[in-house]
């Protein structure tokens, strides 16, 4: 079956289907990915964690808009502090 076929028949399926697709997908996605990658092992447990960890604790979590200016401040006073930086 090609990608386009496979497409077309998710499609069809009622929003409910395609619900319970999306589930099994994703509870399956370390099965139908090749997991030969070049993530090294501890920083995919890493990753996992902080997945977890806010799944768990959504309320932890911030907006975009309001965590970029704060990481960008940190990245600028680090490059201020390298005398290799230009």
């Amino acid at each position: 079956m090609s990608v386009e076929q496979l497409e077309q028949s998710v499609l069809r399926l009622s929003p409910e289907d395609r619900r319970r697709f999306l589930d099994w997908l994703f509870e399956h996605e370390d099965e139908l990915i090749d997991s030969s990658d070049d993530i090294h092992p501890e920083v995919k447990a890493d990753i996992l964690r902080r997945r977890e960890e806010a799944l768990t604790h959504p309320e932890k979590l911030q907006a975009w808009e309001t965590a970029f200016p704060r990481m960008k401040k940190r990245f600028e006073d680090l490059r201020g502090k390298n005398p290799y930086t230009r």
